[in-house]
């Protein structure tokens, strides 16, 4: 029966585990350190733009439309009075009256 030395099994497998025990070792890297990326500033919410005034353009009257709206004023004032009087005070009254209405609008 052959044996053999178990001394010889240990020193082999003594030397085998150095090895791999030297191959186990790794050499740590350095880590570099975390430096935190700085914060971003959180910008307000957009305003709402302020509301647009709309204006209501008056209602432009043309030359001919206001002469039309005296001669009928007039004649109104000059119906009243029965067609008698000056027919001139008549057109001053209703040019006043016209003049009164529009600036109104």
């Amino acid at each position: 029966m052959a044996t053999t030395p178990s001394s010889t099994k240990k020193t082999t497998s003594s030397s085998a585990a150095k090895t791999t025990a030297s191959a186990k070792t790794t050499v740590k890297k350095p880590v570099a350190a975390k430096v935190a990326a700085p914060k971003k500033a959180v910008a307000a919410a957009p305003k709402k733009p302020a509301a647009k005034r709309t204006t209501v353009a008056k209602p432009t009257v043309t030359p001919e439309q206001r002469f039309c709206m005296i001669a009928e004023a007039a004649y109104f004032h000059a119906e009243r009075r029965g067609f008698r009087g000056d027919p001139v005070q008549d057109w001053i009254a209703a040019e006043a009256e016209i003049a009164a209405l529009l600036s109104k609008k």
